[in-house]
C-alpha cells in the first residue's frame, strides 16, 4: 500500500470517528410523543394502570433534561393530582409544564389544575376556614415551595445514607405537615367571647391602634426577582403583612399584592 493510499484511509477513520463522537455528545432526541417510555406509558395509563404509568414518565423527563419534556410533566401532574393524591408533587410538574409551553392550547386547563393543586394543600392544613385559604394561597405556595425544598433535601440525605437507587415514586397517602412547615403555618385563632356593650368602644379603639401602619424602622428592600413577602420577611424577622402594612402605597393589596424586581420596600 502506497504512503498515498495509507493517509486517505487514516484521516477516513479520524472523520468517521469524529462523526460518531459528535452524535454521542448532541445527537438529537425524538419527538417527546415519539419516546418509547412516554408510549409506554399513555398505554398504562389506557389500561388504568396509573401509578405503573408515573414511572416511565418520570424517566421522559430526566432523560430529556434541559431539553423539556412538558406533556410528561403534564401527565405526571395529573397522575399525581387525582391518584396519588399528592398535590404537592402534582404542583411542580404543572408549573414545569407552564414554564415550557405557557401559550399552548392546554395551558388554561393547567392553569386551573394548579389552583386545584394548591386547594387540595390548603385542606391539609387544620384549623383554617375556606375563605382564609383562598385568601391566602400566596401563602400556600411558598409553603409548597419549601415542603418541596424540605422533601428534597430528605430525599438526597437518605440516598446517601443508604447508598440505595432513585426511590419509586410515593404511594398515595395522607399528607402530613413537616415540623418545620407547621412551625410558619397560620395558627388556629379561637373566636373571642362577646364583650359586653360597655367595653366595644374600647375594643373598637384598640382594633384602631392595632390597624394603624407601624412605625418605619429606617430599613429598606430592594426586590429581586423570584421573593415574596413572606421570604422577605423571614430574613429580617417581622410578618409578611407587618410589611404590607408599611407599604401600602405600592402594596395597595395588602400582603396578596404582585412584587415587582426593583420595589423599594420599608421594613418595619
Amino acid at each position: 500500500m502506497t504512503v498515498r493510499r495509507i493517509s486517505a484511509v487514516v484521516l477516513l477513520a479520524a472523520l468517521v470517528a469524529g462523526a460518531g463522537c459528535g452524535e454521542r455528545a448532541g445527537a438529537p432526541l425524538p419527538a417527546e410523543m415519539d419516546e418509547a417510555l412516554y408510549v409506554q406509558g399513555m398505554q398504562l395509563k389506557r389500561q388504568g394502570r396509573h401509578q405503573e404509568a408515573l414511572g416511565p414518565f418520570l424517566k421522559v423527563i430526566e432523560k430529556r433534561g434541559s431539553r423539556g419534556a412538558a406533556e410528561s410533566h403534564l401527565e405526571a401532574g395529573v397522575i399525581y393530582l387525582q391518584h396519588v393524591k399528592d398535590p404537592v408533587e402534582a404542583y411542580h410538574h404543572f408549573r414545569r409544564y407552564l414554564d415550557l409551553e405557557p401559550k399552548s392550547k392546554q395551558a388554561d386547563f393547567v392553569r386551573g389544575q394548579v389552583q386545584a393543586a394548591l386547594r387540595e394543600f390548603a385542606k391539609s392544613i387544620p384549623g383554617r376556614p375556606l375563605e382564609a385559604q383562598t385568601a391566602r394561597l400566596e401563602m400556600d405556595d411558598e409553603l409548597i415551595r419549601l415542603r418541596r425544598e424540605n422533601d428534597g433535601l430528605r430525599a438526597e440525605l437518605a440516598t446517601v445514607r443508604n447508598a440505595a437507587i432513585a426511590p419509586l415514586p410515593r404511594a398515595a397517602g395522607v399528607i402530613t405537615m413537616p415540623d418545620d412547615l407547621r412551625a410558619v403555618a397560620p395558627p388556629v385563632q379561637v373566636p373571642a367571647p362577646e364583650a359586653p356593650a360597655a367595653a366595644q368602644p374600647r375594643r373598637e379603639a384598640e382594633a384602631v391602634a392595632k390597624a394603624a401602619p407601624p412605625r418605619g424602622s429606617g430599613r429598606t428592600h430592594t426586590v429581586k426577582a423570584g421573593e415574596s413577602l413572606f421570604r422577605i420577611g423571614q430574613r429580617y424577622g417581622v410578618k409578611a403583612d407587618a410589611i404590607a402594612a408599611a407599604n401600602r402605597d405600592l402594596l395597595p393589596a395588602g400582603a396578596g399584592s404582585t412584587l415587582r424586581p426593583g420595589m423599594e420596600l420599608k421594613i418595619p
